[in-house]
């Protein structure tokens, strides 16, 4: 009986040393759960990343296609008397305060469309008066037709160019000036000079084109 206090003692501590054990792997046990958890977190938020990426790359193009749709196409007429045909070109230049194509551009777009070098003295002055247009030097109303021509363009000498060009921009700058619907062409007066802005003097055709007066037609006549 003396031994028995001892026992007891023993056993108690035995139960103690086997709890503490017991504590220990079950720390063990949640530490390594919580490393795998939070492997598979740092896996999910990579996964997430990735497909963020694709998605940014899928919505790319559409904008580049956006981007492609802000361009404005320009109305130009190439013809003579009254015997025009259209064409719609589209315009990536900058545009004017109303959010228009300039008319520097309009007659620009007809350059590179036809192959005719329609180089201006200045800019195209618009107003209540009408629109005036300066030409330069270099223009092909001074050098003639170009020696290489694109054949829905072709001309067959100094008079018919001369003929062709002032009808054609006279008609594309009137239909540029106005709504369509709600004004008409006819009624903008159109004037040209040469790059002195003086009278425009066709040397290869022999006539002289008044800067003061309004265009209507080309000269008739030898």
């Amino acid at each position: 009986m003396k031994n028995l206090p001892l026992i007891l003692c023993a056993g108690a501590l035995l139960l103690t040393l086997g709890g503490c054990h017991a504590q220990s792997g079950v720390q063990s046990v949640q530490s390594a759960d919580g490393n795998q958890s939070s492997s598979l977190d740092s896996s999910v938020n990579q996964h997430q990343g990735q497909n963020a990426q694709v998605d940014t790359a899928e919505v790319q193009p559409e904008e580049k296609s956006s981007q492609g749709e802000e361009a404005q196409m320009v109305t130009l007429y190439i013809g003579m008397d009254d015997q025009f045909q259209q064409y719609q070109e589209p315009y990536e230049g900058t545009l004017n305060e109303q959010g228009m194509v300039p008319a520097e551009g309009v007659v620009a777009e007809m350059a590179q469309l036809t192959g005719w070098n329609l180089d201006l003295a200045g800019e195209i002055t618009t107003g209540k008066g009408g629109i005036t247009v300066s030409f330069g030097e270099t223009c092909a109303l001074f050098s003639g037709p170009p020696q290489e021509q694109k054949e829905e363009f072709h001309v067959y000498d100094s008079y018919q160019l001369d003929q062709t060009i002032l009808d054609s921009v006279k008609k594309t700058l009137q239909n540029w000036a106005v709504v369509p619907g709600q004004g008409d062409p006819d009624s903008v007066d159109v004037y040209y000079c040469g790059p002195d802005g003086k009278d425009l003097v066709l040397i290869n055709s022999g006539w002289t084109i008044s800067s003061t007066q309004p265009y209507e037609h080309f000269p008739q006549g030898n």
